[in-house]
């Protein structure tokens, strides 16, 4: 029983780190299209080891897209998640 219990926990250690954290990271290709400026919530950099130079956007619907950083509408759209927040002064 004790084995049987070991290698359940042992293929499900192996299950879940099958799917290379690492690589999934990284961009394959960029999203062909632009995506209007209210749908976006956030990006991010992919890190410096991937081949492809890309953000990764996120979507107010948490979907996530690859794309090409030297775009205009992305620098625009980096721009203003960037911007300081103006929050009014309370006297």
């Amino acid at each position: 029983m004790k084995t049987l219990i070991a290698l359940t926990a042992l293929v499900l250690i192996v299950a879940v780190n099958a799917q290379n954290p690492l690589k999934s990271e990284c961009c394959q290709r960029y999203y062909p299209n632009s995506l209007p400026e209210r749908w976006v919530k956030s990006y991010a950099p992919v890190p410096a080891r991937c081949s492809l130079d890309a953000y990764v956007i996120t979507t107010v619907k948490n979907a996530r897209f690859c794309v090409n950083p030297k775009l205009r509408w992305v620098k625009m759209i980096v721009a203003k998640l960037t911007k300081p927040k103006n929050k009014p002064r309370r006297q």
